[in-house]
């Protein structure tokens, strides 16, 4: 196949993906609200752009699919058919097929092959439904076409090579554009952009706006409408010109030159607004189209990021000396100039969690329905923003977490109304963020942890005696170790042999944190706390004996000097003195095997999160210092306590200290 022909195929797969996931969310919204023409309308276009451009390139099977279930919205947008749960339930159906259909456009599957059939006989007999419906209504229905209120209208069309290459075909769209009414073109030589070409198209038609508008639906983002006259301008050229053939569209300019108050009544909107010969530069704007950008592009944005975060630390360092005083200003402002840089390019790769949060609605819809459950989804703050990446990582245990509440969370409908409750169960997924942290939240108003039979759970696998007594926290706790559950069976909605382990350690492979908080009766609430970027972030570095260490800023409370004779006072408890209370210290020397030993006064940094507190000893405070950090090579695969590393100016290694295994290392007196 044509590479260039490949491109706009992978082209049309994206853009398809992005078009079902719309739809999928039209529907999710139309389930509560049937009668929202607007959300009729995206769902009719999202369907009609997958059925145009599919067939363009060689998907001939979705083609004919989306054509079908097009034709079930088009009697629902001529309100000739409602809503009704076989529509929603055949159009999710699709929507799932023709996502396999992407992937296997042929029907070599059996399986799809087997559903392709099937749903076409449950579209086809709702269409035949609609056609039976629409043949009895027009039977009945008075003529009405005399009432369509005619327009001149004005279309601005940029075009260029690109449109070969997509296989848009212009003469399809103006025997299209023939087929609503009269219409005159005329090509704008003043364009100064050689590659491109500018034509004013003036149509006089009956037809709706969306009407005209879908015969652009494939190029509408070069397209400028403009509604020029309630009356056919055709017919006024000929009866003030009888004499002389004059085109429409010097007609139209004349008017603009000299303006004829009977024409100027007819125009719709100001000046600025309507056709010109020479568009506007704001006309120009709008027709710039916002571009999709490869992730691999993004990925070497951010690797050209760091390198120049690199450079700046080397340049920064290397002009320290009183010698290069002249030269301090430049640096500080390269330094500016590079944390700016980085912020806009961390920008580019975030979005909102709303972008994930569809694929959750349909769930909870698909498995409430099956488990005969009656589950709402509410949420609140998803427009907080995260990385692609730790998005695309945090998919799977979110969903995990989800699927775990739908099952054993929320009770039947007949049990919530026995305890009081609704018979509707709510999950809540909300977001927000603190400092250079997301904390996310997923919530159930369900039947809460069972403490005693986690208890019980622990018991039988010797993990506590008889005479042990727990908090609920150290509990809770318990359900992350590997092979835990208190389900009685495992199910195919939940279960499937995944337990919370493997949730807490896709998040922790994240620098996140996960806290389960319940109330048997009233429900549970799992708490993610992730970082919002891991790729390029502030740190506070310093040293201990010939080792560099980094923690993120943001997870610093403040930093105290200590004196030796203390920590060797305390050495037995591991703990020291602050803000009244006694905290956890970590002897990295310890920890890391280093050699040497602290001097008389030794640095503490006190980590704070979640309201605990620990306090890392080091020999001595460098400085904020913005790391660029990167993987770790296979030697230090088991040193849990590092997360990263990051290339200092004078080309020493920093390595990053994982905060959450620091803070578990705490937890197990293991200092």
């Amino acid at each position: 196949m044509d590479p260039i022909i490949q491109k706009f195929r992978d082209t049309f797969i994206e853009e398809s993906v992005t078009l079902l996931d719309q739809l999928e969310k039209d529907l999710l919204e139309l389930e509560k609200k049937p009668e929202d023409k607007e959300l009729i309308e995206s769902a009719f276009r999202a369907m009609h752009t997958i059925k145009g451009i599919s067939g363009m390139y060689g998907f001939d099977f979705i083609c004919e699919f989306t054509h079908s279930m097009e034709s079930i919205y088009q009697a629902i947008r001529d309100q000739m058919m409602t809503f009704t749960r076989k529509i929603f339930d055949i159009s999710f159906l699709s929507i799932d097929h023709i996502r396999k259909l992407l992937s296997d456009e042929k029907l070599a599957e059996p399986e799809n092959l087997t559903n392709h059939n099937t749903l076409l006989r449950d579209i086809d007999t709702l269409v035949s439904q609609a056609n039976e419906i629409k043949s009895s209504l027009k039977s009945s229905k008075p003529d009405t076409s005399a009432m369509a209120q005619p327009h001149t209208w004005n279309i601005q069309l940029k075009t260029s090579e690109q449109m070969y290459f997509r296989g848009i075909s212009l003469m399809s769209i103006f025997n299209e554009l023939a087929g609503l009414g009269r219409y005159e073109i005329t090509r704008l030589d003043d364009i100064t952009d050689l590659e491109t070409d500018m034509w004013s198209i003036i149509l006089y038609t009956e037809a709706p706006e969306d009407t005209i508008r879908e015969v652009f639906m494939f190029i509408e983002d070069d397209c400028i409408f403009t509604r020029l006259a309630d009356r056919n301008l055709f017919e006024t050229i000929a009866s003030e010109n009888p004499t002389q053939e004059i085109s429409i569209i010097d007609f139209v300019e004349s008017k603009e030159l000299s303006p004829d108050k009977t024409f100027q009544d007819d125009l719709s909107g100001p000046t600025e607004n309507r056709m010109i010969k020479n568009p506007s530069a704001e006309s120009i704007k709008q027709l710039i189209r916002r571009i999709p950008v490869d992730s691999e592009k993004l990925d070497h944005l951010m690797y050209l990021v760091s390198e120049l975060i690199t450079l700046n630390s080397r340049i920064a360092l290397a002009t320290r000396d009183e010698k290069y005083e002249s030269l301090w200003t430049f640096t500080e402002r390269l330094d500016d100039l590079s944390k700016l840089f980085r912020n806009n390019a961390l920008e580019i790769r975030l979005i909102p969690l709303s972008e994930t949060v569809l694929r959750f609605k349909r769930l909870i819809r698909d498995l409430s329905k099956h488990l005969h459950k009656k589950i709402e989804l509410e949420t609140d703050g998803i427009d907080t923003e995260l990385d692609k990446a730790t998005i695309d990582q945090l998919n799977e245990p979110l969903m995990h977490i989800i699927r775990n509440s739908i099952d054993h969370g929320i009770e039947m409908p007949a049990e919530r109304l026995a305890k009081g409750k609704p018979e509707t169960g709510i999950i809540r997924i909300s977001a927000s963020q603190a400092g250079n942290d997301v904390i996310i939240r997923v919530e159930d108003d369900g039947a809460g942890i069972d403490l005693e039979k986690i208890r019980r759970k622990a018991e039988d696998k010797g993990l506590l005696k008889p005479t042990d007594h727990p908090s609920k926290e150290e509990l809770i706790q318990m359900i992350f170790l590997p092979g835990f559950s208190t389900a009685q069976s495992l199910t195919e909605i939940s279960g499937r042999g995944v337990g919370m382990d493997v949730v807490r350690r896709k998040i922790v492979d994240l620098r996140g944190d996960v806290n389960i908080f319940t109330e048997k009766g009233k429900g549970t609430s799992f708490v993610l706390k992730l970082q919002q970027s891991v790729a390029i972030i502030d740190t506070l570095l310093f040293k201990v004996e010939d080792t560099y260490f980094t923690v993120p800023v943001s997870d610093i409370n403040v930093c105290i000097q200590v004196l030796k004779s203390d920590i060797e006072h305390r050495k037995h408890t591991g703990t020291i003195p602050f803000n009244n209370q006694l905290i956890p210290f970590i002897h990295l020397r310890n920890t890391f095997t280093l050699l040497g030993d602290y001097d008389q006064k030794i640095k503490a940094i006190i980590l704070k999160t979640n309201n605990r507190q620990i306090a890392l000893l080091a020999d001595s405070i460098v400085g904020e210092h913005q790391a660029v950090l990167k993987p770790l090579g296979k030697l230090f695969r088991n040193e849990k306590c590092i997360s990263a590393a990051s290339q200092l100016g004078d080309g020493e290694l920093a390595f990053m200290l994982d905060t959450n295994e620091l803070f578990a290392k705490t937890e197990g007196n293991n200092h």
